[in-house]
């Protein structure tokens, strides 16, 4: 219990405080995000050797990886060996990062790979 000549605005003083905390918890959140996405849009590949793999949650993890293993098998016989590589190496990039999940999150997944 607080005493003194203000017991209710030491409350709501408190109230604002834990609040304030909440709202730069908020901020600092929204600003982690925002550098995310500037990071993110400014990545650049070479045109072949970045992948991006959006799911949405009700994609099969293990349906992608297989369509991914039918993309490498095509991939296989691009006649450029620098091209070819590049493809490949991205490919195999995209298939390890996605055997980290067992199935796909509830709010899908984002995937950005290559070199």
């Amino acid at each position: 219990q607080v005493s003194g000549p203000f017991p209710d605005s030491a409350k709501s003083a408190h109230a604002e405080s834990s609040m304030s905390e909440e709202e730069q918890d908020r901020q600092i959140e929204q600003w982690k995000i925002k550098r995310l996405v500037k990071m993110l849009d400014s990545a650049r590949g070479n045109g072949t050797s970045a992948i991006t793999l959006i799911l949405n949650a009700k994609q099969d993890i293990n349906l992608t990886n297989k369509m991914l293993t039918e993309e490498y098998g095509t991939a296989s016989c691009i006649k450029s060996r620098v091209n070819r590589l590049s493809v490949l190496s991205a490919i195999t990039s995209t298939q390890q990062r996605l055997k980290r999940y067992t199935r796909t999150p509830p709010n899908g997944l984002i995937v950005y790979c290559g070199e």
